[in-house]
């Protein structure tokens, strides 16, 4: 049974969908839904399923977007898109991304279960393909270990399945739990100099097998066994088995030295904790991932242990919580709220060691970074700062990290208001003035057409189209938001803040405001005051 997750914003278009997927009788069951970009990311990841369907326009970012984001990972998932408009700009995007289909709404049953069938046939080509692969794979066994290693770690396959035929091929018979996977990173020449490990000139790309038969050295040496892969150009992983900690990190410390020696480069390695079963290296796995992922705010060249990128989580609540808000207020773009609330942050992280400043700071970076990593309109707007972790990285005092990440969050927010204003037809930037003017008053729809000389029902189908939004969604995105940025202020009472932006009713207001943001306004303000 092939696994569907359907991406769309409206609950009756999903419910359809299930509906039509349950009668079509193919092999294919829904196992998720998801009505918006960032959830359909999450369960894409957790959940891996065998095909996707996706709306175009959703809430927080495009279908593309989203499609994007999973090609960059997976090029074999069969996508399918699903939209109101017949864009050409759109279908070639489509094309581009190996889309499967490109349905328009309303979709009939005939047209969908066509689709599905040939994400079907897409699956199985894609099947047929692998087999083949492993077939000439069995011709040279440390290539075809190497592959039955990654299809474990990566979870290309099933676990038992992949176990199974290492077993066979000997893999586990040699040293015996504990298991620990090494990630490791290789290091681009500006990343080795960043580093200030030493001068190195005449880098060498490592074959696999070159780079396996310096990690079995390195763990014989400390008494272990290892058995490597290659990820990627860059990433090598080594799985080592019969290694304590001790052992492991005297292993990472030994292939460092080697490779720098050998291979004159540099290398960052992330070591997961030890794991007692085969099938608990997928986590393993992911957990030396996340640790080389932490060298940009570490430092390059690093050995970094799992434990210790968890060590380095901000251990106060209140910090954490004033964090994620001002992270969502500079994804909105919304300047005044982030100044306010660098204000309170920078007074507490003043307050803390240097080394847990630089750990927070770094964090929050790069969350910044990911959203203009991820907004395809802010991207196409050039920054200042094309690597502020390398700047960051040359910071060696706490107010100076603290006053240099204020100043680069004030600019991000500043940077994705004007990204997302500058698609945005002119007469369309004064709608949306004219909404953030006029919060206070009743007039709504009608009012705003009354001044735009344009028809409620014109006007009300163009700003969903052109801002993605329709006019009741970014009016009350914005009165939120404005009322989030009024409550930061001590001196306004709640009811001044309810009645600025439209609610004659304070205790309606913070039903609403509740309803929106899961507090209510006081307890907004006890947590991030």
């Amino acid at each position: 049974m092939y696994r569907l997750l359907i991406v769309d914003d409206e609950y009756h278009i999903r419910e359809g969908l299930k509906l039509m997927v349950a009668e079509s009788g193919l092999s294919v069951e829904v196992s998720d839904v998801a009505s918006d970009g960032e959830t359909a990311l999450r369960l894409y990841t957790e959940r891996r399923p065998d095909m996707i369907l996706l709306d175009i326009n959703l809430p927080d970012m495009s279908g593309l977007d989203i499609a994007k984001t999973i090609r960059e990972k997976d090029q074999q998932t069969p996508l399918l898109f699903l939209t109101g408009y017949e864009s050409v700009t759109y279908i070639r995007q489509a094309v581009s991304l190996q889309a499967v289909d490109y349905l328009l709404k309303p979709v009939t049953s005939g047209d969908f279960e066509a689709a599905l069938r040939r994400a079907e046939d897409r699956i199985a080509q894609w099947r047929r393909s692998e087999e083949e692969a492993i077939h000439r794979h069995r011709s040279s066994e440390p290539l075809y270990r190497e592959h039955l290693l990654l299809d474990l770690l990566q979870q290309r396959r099933p676990a038992a399945e992949v176990i199974r035929e290492l077993d066979r091929l000997g893999l586990f018979e040699t040293g015996g739990p504990p298991y620990t996977v090494l990630c490791c990173e290789l290091e681009e020449p500006e990343q080795q100099e960043a580093a200030a490990t030493s001068e190195l000139h005449g880098c060498k790309e490592p074959s696999s097998h070159l780079f396996a038969e310096l990690a079995w050295e390195a763990a014989a040496a400390a008494g272990a066994k290892a058995h490597g892969a290659a990820v990627s150009r860059d990433r090598r992983v080594v799985l080592l088995a019969a290694a304590s900690c001790r052992a492991a990190e005297r292993t990472a410390q030994q292939i460092r030295q080697a490779v720098q020696e050998r291979l004159n480069r540099a290398v960052s390695i992330g070591i997961s904790r030890p794991v007692g079963r085969p099938e608990q290296l997928p986590e393993a796995y992911e957990e030396a991932v996340q640790a080389a992922e932490h060298r940009g705010w570490v430092g390059y060249s690093q050995i970094i242990p799992y434990e210790s990128i968890q060590a380095a989580e901000p251990s106060s609540g209140y910090l954490l919580e004033k964090e994620l808000l001002m992270i969502t207020e500079i994804r909105a773009g919304n300047d005044a709220a982030v100044h306010a609330i660098l204000q309170e942050w920078s007074g507490q992280l003043a307050g803390l060691p240097v080394k847990q400043v630089k750990m927070i700071v770094t964090q929050l970076v790069l969350f910044v970074m990911r959203i203009v990593q991820s907004d395809a309109s802010v991207c196409q707007l050039p920054m200042q700062e094309q690597d502020p972790l390398l700047e960051l990285s040359r910071l060696r005092h706490g107010p100076e990290m603290i006053d240099y990440v204020s100043r680069y969050f004030v600019r991000v927010g500043r940077h994705v208001r004007e990204a997302r204003e500058k698609g945005i037809p002119r007469k369309f930037r004064r709608a949306k003035e004219w909404i953030r003017e006029h919060l206070q008053e009743d007039g709504g729809l009608n009012s705003l057409a009354a001044y735009m000389n344009m028809s409620p029902k014109y006007l009300s189908a163009r700003f969903k189209q052109v801002t993605g939004e329709s006019f009741a969604e970014y009016q009350t995105r914005v009165r939120f938001e404005r009322a989030r940025e009024l409550l930061l202020d001590t001196n306004r009472k709640v009811a001044e803040v309810a009645e600025i932006v439209g609610f004659s009713d304070t205790n309606y207001f913070s039903i609403a405001f509740k309803k929106h943001t899961g507090l209510t306004p006081t307890e907004f303000r006890r947590t991030f005051l």
